[in-house]
């Protein structure tokens, strides 16, 4: 595959550079500004002269992007060399390759770039290390900015160069197995045991791995252990997680002691990493990759290291940089106040968020993302009618931003305006690509709208570009559930059901769909079975317990039968009223 090279392209002559002491000078390639999407950091590209929102993502090998993606920029897809794979959580995946004839960066243009194309779809594509440490980097994403350096003759000189009193921390970077991989990998200690880490602004909260945390000491069937909800990465499977207690954890000079991370149950790509550092880590600290040195130097930033950690105290944190950083002078514009503000946000700190974005507006008062972005602030500090004024703001400057539309019908759905969230999700459908993440919200909201049919046809699209995704279990459940409300193409309903159970197991909401599904096909007792499945495992579900009653009336047993439709309308009033909607009735069909 032809890998994407930067250096002695035509970017040279940007090249700006500064000079200390003993003759280092750092010749800058370059910013690229940061943008804070939730945990996602993400930048700008060209894609063939359209503009193209990419993750940054230092933990992935290459370039990578999903069939989704490749499909919507009108890219062409070609075999991957034989046998080649991509491996993260979840497991491995099938690639192709997309080949890219114009690639817009840092103000130049490449030619003829390629893109791995497969795995799980993250929305966006990602930017990986092939392109992100190709020379040296400066990572700063509290302030949205990431710089690419070359430097010259400074094999002993500190990197740090925004502290000017020396107080910074420095870890060695540790070498990849494979010569051709460009990752940056560290020798952590975690409760006094040593794991191999590696860099990963991809991934949304730093991780250790199930046999690494067993491995250093922590019993996750321990009392103070907490089970989370399943994650997913480039693999084609959700995994477990767990949130744990860490008595100490140290990279280079820095240490952190009492905070919480998060487990995984599973390997982290090939099983010789043992932690991905995320992006909650490079948030709290400013850092720069010296790969010419072999070297990190970074500062804290202040507050919570780990995305799951409860708020530090002063004790928690020693040997660890906390000099003022000369790079984050007074802002002055309304991008950096921006940008700030949606880092407080993706680190937690909604009114530090509000307070920034409050001043970008003052100052750009007609920029419509900036709206959006304090409206998720002013969601997450519980404010829904100031978010709410800020959504319909944003969408008056900007009408066809398909991911404003999305939050709007979201919260009018949820605030019982059925009326606005149709008009919001009408107006996204017709804009957002075939097979996106944003089509599969747009499904979805059809479905809780009351509308399955409307939603069928964009879930074919969206399982016919995700065969290898991690969310393909969950999403041929909805369109088993869509189909069955919908009274359509029921046999192929049934096979949706079964291949999303054979995926992903018996969950009760797949086992609810199933059961609906075999109520409509007239299949009783199969639907009274799948349903009690259901309810064993969610109790409180008023559709899983109405759709039993309906199948034990169906098969004669009138009394056990009525008993569940009593239930179900004391678990939801509303029950009744809506599966009849759908024709669902003792009657049939």
């Amino acid at each position: 595959m032809r890998m994407l090279r930067l250096a002695c392209l035509g970017i040279c002559a940007l090249l700006a550079s500064q000079a200390w002491a003993d003759g280092c000078k750092l010749k800058d390639y370059g910013t690229l500004p940061v943008e804070m999407v939730g945990s996602r950091a993400t930048t700008t590209v060209k894609i063939n002269g359209s503009d193209t929102r990419f993750i940054l993502d230092t933990g992935a090998f290459f370039n990578t992007m999903s069939k989704a993606n490749a499909s919507s920029l009108g890219l062409k897809l070609e075999p991957a060399p034989l046998g080649y794979r991509i491996t993260g959580i979840g497991g491995t995946a099938n690639v192709e390759q997309a080949h890219v004839k114009e690639f817009g960066i840092l103000g130049t243009t490449f030619k003829n770039v390629d893109f791995i194309v497969g795995g799980t779809d993250t929305g966006d594509g990602l930017l990986g290390a092939n392109l992100l440490d190709f020379g040296d980097m400066e990572i700063d994403l509290a302030h949205g900015k990431l710089t690419l350096f070359k430097a010259d003759h400074c094999d002993k000189a500190s990197l740090a160069y925004w502290v000017k009193d020396g107080n910074y921390d420095f870890a060695d970077i540790k070498p990849a197995d494979n010569t051709f991989d460009r990752r940056t990998f560290f020798s952590v200690t975690t409760n006094g045991k040593k794991v191999r880490a590696v860099l990963d602004s991809g991934a949304s909260a730093t991780v250790l791995s199930r046999d690494a945390a067993e491995r250093v000491g922590i019993n996750l069937n321990a009392p103070d252990v907490k089970a989370g909800s399943s994650s997913i990465g480039i693999g084609a499977k959700r995994v477990k997680t767990w949130t744990v207690h860490i008595d100490s954890f140290s990279v280079g000079s820095e240490t952190i002691q009492h905070s919480q991370m998060q487990v995984l149950d599973g390997r982290i790509g090939d099983g010789e990493t043992d932690m991905l550092l995320g992006v909650d880590f490079l948030l709290a600290h400013h850092m720069f990759i010296a790969n010419s040195q072999r070297k990190a130097y970074f500062t804290y930033n202040g507050g919570r290291v780990f995305t799951f950690a409860e708020a530090p105290s002063d004790s928690d944190k020693s040997g660890a940089g906390t000099a003022a950083d000369d790079n984050s002078a007074a802002l002055k514009t309304a991008p950096d106040y921006a940008l700030r503000g949606e880092a407080h946000l993706s680190r937690g700190e909604p009114k530090a968020a509000v307070a920034d974005l409050d001043e970008a507006i003052h100052l750009a008062p007609d920029q419509a993302a900036y709206y959006v972005a304090r409206a998720h602030a002013h969601m997450a500090d519980k404010q829904p009618v100031a978010a709410l004024a800020d959504l319909d703001k944003s969408l008056s400057l900007d009408p066809k931003n398909v991911d404003a539309l999305l939050l709007r019908a979201e919260f009018r759905f949820v605030h019982q305006d059925r009326a606005g969230a149709t008009a919001d999700v009408t107006a996204a459908s017709a804009l957002a690509p075939a097979g996106s993440a944003q089509v599969r919200l747009i499904a979805s909201l059809y479905v809780q709208l009351g509308q399955p049919a409307a939603a069928l046809p964009m879930l074919d699209d969206w399982i016919r570009l995700h065969n290898d995704d991690a969310l393909l279990g969950a999403v041929l459940n909805e369109r088993c559930w869509a189909r069955g409300l919908s009274n359509q193409m029921l046999d192929d309903a049934l096979k949706d059901c079964r291949k999303a159970i054979k995926r992903d197991g018996e969950k009760p909401a797949y086992l609810d769909s199933l059961g609906l599904v075999q109520l409509r096909l007239g299949h009783d007792p199969e639907s009274i079975k799948a349903y009690e499945q259901a309810v064993a495992q969610m109790p409180h579900n008023a559709w899983s317990r109405y759709g039993l009653g309906l199948a034990k009336i169906r098969s004669g047993q009138t009394d056990e039968g009525n008993a569940d439709l009593v239930a179900a309308r004391g678990l939801d009033p509303e029950i009744e009223a809506r599966a009849t909607k759908y024709g669902l009735t003792a009657a049939g069909p």
